[in-house]
């Protein structure tokens, strides 16, 4: 289990998130503070490291993962619910989470 707290609803308090793996994938457990709880499965847990963040810049907290091989984000924008690839880093690269340009 790892946690991965962030403001997943957009309302300025962070949200509870735990994220587990189960038959090969990555499931995420959010209690939010004003959306309820919800269970989503997004990710390999084999081969992918949680990485949360506004990826949209929507103000609300992003599912995503980070694939260190071929290097790419997935991402889950909250902002649309579509999944998006990102090309970024080399092989075996481990990239941190955070809010760069906020």
């Amino acid at each position: 289990d790892t946690n991965a707290p962030g403001d997943y609803d957009g309302d300025g308090i962070d949200d509870l998130m735990k994220t587990r793996s189960s038959g090969g994938s990555i499931v995420w457990y959010l209690q939010g503070s004003t959306s309820g709880y919800q269970v989503t499965s997004f990710g390999a847990s084999a081969t992918d490291f949680i990485t949360p963040g506004d990826y949209d810049g929507d103000g609300k907290t992003d599912i995503a993962v980070w694939r260190s091989n071929p290097g790419q984000f997935w991402v889950k924008q909250s902002s649309n619910g579509a999944t998006v690839t990102i090309a970024f880093g080399q092989n075996g690269d481990y990239p941190p989470a955070a809010a760069y340009n906020s």
